[in-house]
């Protein structure tokens, strides 16, 4: 599909609970100045009666699991995961990966770094005073090259991060 030379491409992560309503507040925010396509997990509550278009939604596999304690399948969901990444962004092709709050973005801020891509990754609102795991990954590896938090004292909390305001 052709898209026109000023609408920049977004590739923006849809997954579960929080994420999911932060995500589509920042859509919302952003407006209908962009293309957007969106990667989620397989057993994201992203489906056929959501706003989003479905052709424009790309299903990778799951990172982690909060229950899941199995350091072998860790490693085997994280494998799976990177797979998963480079095929959605290389058929994409991005100018922009924009991931809120969810584990899925180590993989894609890694390919997108690797291919070039603009990276942001926005931390959950959540996390005023304690760091996730996934935002120190991608702080410690500089793999994004936007950091935002969602509260001021959070800035302390990684390296190069930004408060940008809420999303909500």
């Amino acid at each position: 599909m052709e898209y026109p030379v000023n609408k920049k491409k977004l590739l923006v992560t849809l997954t579960g609970g929080g994420f999911l309503w932060e995500a589509k507040s920042l859509i919302e925010g952003l407006g209908d100045g962009f293309h957007y396509h969106f990667v989620t997990t397989h057993d994201s509550p992203v489906g056929p009666g959501d706003v989003i278009p479905q052709d424009k939604v790309y299903t990778i596999s799951r990172v982690t699991s909060m229950c899941d304690k199995n350091f072998i399948k860790k490693i085997r969901n994280f494998i799976l995961c990177l797979r998963d990444s480079y095929r959605v962004i290389t058929k994409v092709k991005p100018d922009v990966i924009i991931c809120i709050g969810t584990s899925i973005a180590v993989p894609l801020c890694l390919w997108g770094k690797l291919l070039g891509k603009k990276t942001v990754y926005v931390e959950s609102i959540t996390r005023v005073s304690q760091a996730s795991s996934t935002g120190k990954i991608l702080s410690f590896f500089r793999l994004c090259d936007r950091h935002y938090v969602q509260w001021p004292e959070a800035e302390k909390l990684y390296k190069n991060a930004v408060y940008g305001g809420t999303v909500l």
